[in-house]
């Protein structure tokens, strides 16, 4: 009679994922200052909650542009995280609060999904880490950057018409 040995499967290792999230605003006023306290609140509880996740972070900028990702520090800060292998998985609220430039964008989660990182968006429910979802997430970016374009091109506008009005007043009071 042959013997038969019998080899038990080896299960994964449970292992906890470190978890970041990142939140930006563009200026310090009071709402805008109240929605990053928001978003930092809610990032920190629904990681801190979560029994399967460590949390590694809340990141975040003020005060800086969407179109540029030059100059944030948090970002930046997150991003070293990152590459030192202390964060696993990012929150986002959104794409255009990582970045309203589609380079950017792109370059970030290419990057990110080489290290196996995944980063999800909340509001379009997306995940970088999935191949397929990069066309969408690359238009979404392209989306938000013709937005934040038409939105300074409205502002200079306005500021523009503001000041032929002054001119145009200066003008009848000098006369």
């Amino acid at each position: 009679m042959k013997k038969i040995i019998f080899i038990p499967a080896k299960l994964p290792e449970y292992k906890k994922i470190k978890v970041a999230a990142y939140c930006r605003v563009s200026t310090l006023n009071r709402i805008q200052r109240e929605s990053l306290e928001w978003q930092m609140k809610y990032y920190t509880d629904m990681i801190s909650e979560n029994p399967d996740w460590i949390f590694a972070g809340v990141f975040y900028d003020v005060g800086k542009s969407g179109l540029r990702i030059k100059g944030r520090a948090g970002l930046d800060k997150m991003l070293k995280k990152v590459s030192r292998g202390k964060i696993d998985y990012i929150l986002v609220k959104s794409i255009s609060r990582l970045s309203r430039d589609t380079v950017d964008v792109l370059k970030i989660i290419r990057d990110l999904r080489e290290r196996g990182i995944n980063m999800h968006f909340e509001t379009e429910n997306l995940d970088s880490i999935k191949l397929e979802n990069e066309l969408e997430i690359t238009l979404r970016s392209m989306l938000a950057q013709e937005e934040s374009k038409n939105t300074s091109e409205n502002i200079q506008w306005g500021f523009n018409v503001s000041l032929k009005k002054v001119k145009f007043v200066v003008l009848i009071l000098l006369h």
